[in-house]
C-alpha cells in the first residue's frame, strides 16, 4: 500500500496541489486552487493503508512533519471518519521563496519600510498566505539587522534570519514569550497562525514599538478586523478597537484562482488595506463595513480590493470571467 499511498503524493506534486485527502475506503482527492477535486480513476484504499505507510497514529487525530517522501517533507493531519482512518498531505518547501517571486502588487513594498505595529496576512485555507508572511518576515531579516524572535508553533517554513539576531530559548504561552521579547529588545516577531487568546499581548507588543506579524485566516480585510475584535471578551472589545485602530499597519488578503490555461496553475489575488486615519476611524466606530469603499478609492495610498484584483486577472487573461465570477463579491465589476 505504501507505493499506491507514493504513487498518489507523486500526483499531487505534479500536478501543483495544495492538499492530498486520502481516506481508507474511499477513492483520494486533492485540493487545487482552494478546490477539492476527485483524482481521475482512483481507487479506495483498502483499510489499515494509512497506518501502514505511516508506522504510527498517536491517538485520534492529530498532526506531524513527515517523509521525506518523494524527497519532499509533508504537514500530516490524520484523524478518523466513519468508514476509516483519513489524512491530509501538505507538501512543504524546502526554502522560503523570495518575496518578488510571489507577485505581489507593488503597494506591496511599502510594508519592507515598517518598524513597528501589526501586519496581518489573510486568506482562505490553502490560499498560501504562510508563504507570503514568512517571506515577508524573511525579508525583513535579510534587508537589516534586527532582533528577531519566531513564535510560529508549526515551523513548516523556515525564516531567512540573514545576518539578523534571534532571540531563542523563550519559555511559557505565547503571551509569555511576548513579554519576553519585548524586554530582551525585541524588533520582529513572527506569531504564525492567529491565537484569540494573544489579541491584548500581539496589540500591546506592537504598540510598544515592535514589528509583529501574523496570520489569519478570513477572506477579505473586512473579515479579518472582525475575527480580530471577536477574540476580545465584550468587556474588552472597547479597548481592543482603540488599540486595533492604533496598532494596525496593515492586512494583505489573499486568495488563488485556477489558471484560465490548462496546466497553468493557480494565480493569486490580492485586497491590500493601508491603516489611515479615515480607517482607525472605522475601526473605532465598529463601521466595518465600510472599509471596501475606502479601499476602492484610495488606490493612490497603495491599498487595493479583491474584486479589482480579480477584474485585473480577468482583463490580463490569466484568469476566466466564469472562474472569476466564483469569488467576486460584485460581478459588474467583471463587465
Amino acid at each position: 500500500m505504501a507505493s499506491e499511498i507514493e504513487s498518489l503524493l507523486e500526483y499531487a506534486l505534479n500536478i501543483g496541489a495544495s492538499d492530498l485527502i486520502v481516506t481508507e475506503g474511499a477513492p483520494s482527492s486533492v485540493r487545487f486552487a482552494g478546490h477539492v477535486c476527485a483524482i481521475p480513476e482512483s481507487s479506495a484504499l483498502p483499510f489499515g493503508s494509512l497506518l501502514e505507510f505511516l508506522g504510527s497514529l498517536d491517538g485520534e487525530a492529530g498532526t506531524f512533519i513527515g517523509g521525506p517522501w518523494l524527497n519532499t517533507k509533508w504537514r500530516v493531519k490524520y484523524f478518523r471518519e466513519a468508514l476509516g482512518n483519513a489524512a491530509i498531505f501538505r507538501p512543504l518547501m524546502p526554502e522560503c521563496p523570495d518575496i518578488g517571486s510571489l507577485g505581489m502588487p507593488p503597494s506591496c513594498d511599502n510594508l519592507l519600510g515598517l518598524n513597528s505595529g501589526l501586519v496581518v496576512f489573510a486568506g482562505p485555507v490553502c490560499s498560501g498566505k504562510t508563504v507570503s508572511a514568512t517571506s515577508y518576515v524573511s525579508a525583513m531579516c535579510s534587508s537589516r539587522l534586527l532582533r528577531f524572535c519566531n513564535l510560529d508553533a508549526r515551523h513548516e517554513l523556515p525564516v531567512n534570519t540573514g545576518e539578523s539576531l534571534v532571540l531563542v530559548n523563550t519559555v511559557g504561552s505565547t503571551s509569555e514569550k511576548l513579554e519576553q521579547g519585548l524586554r530582551s529588545g525585541t524588533d520582529l516577531f513572527w506569531v504564525g497562525g492567529f491565537d484569540p487568546s494573544t489579541l491584548i499581548p500581539l496589540l500591546r507588543a506592537a504598540e510598544a514599538g515592535a514589528l509583529v506579524v501574523v496570520n489569519v485566516t478570513a477572506g477579505n480585510a473586512v473579515g479579518v478586523i472582525d475575527t480580530l475584535l471577536s477574540a476580545s471578551s465584550s468587556e474588552n472589545r472597547d479597548l481592543a478597537r482603540t488599540m486595533l485602530a492604533a496598532a494596525l499597519k496593515a492586512v494583505v488578503v489573499q486568495r488563488l484562482l485556477p489558471a484560465a490555461t490548462e496546466g497553468g496553475g493557480a494565480v493569486p489575488a490580492w485586497e491590500i488595506l493601508y491603516n489611515s486615519q479615515n480607517v482607525a476611524a472605522h475601526i473605532r466606530s465598529g463601521d466595518h463595513f465600510k472599509l471596501p469603499s475606502i479601499m476602492a478609492a484610495s488606490a493612490s495610498e497603495g491599498m487595493l480590493l479583491m474584486d479589482n484584483s480579480i477584474a485585473e486577472l480577468v482583463r490580463a487573461g490569466y484568469v476566466t470571467a466564469e472562474e472569476a465570477g466564483r469569488y467576486v463579491s460584485n460581478p459588474a465589476r467583471l463587465a
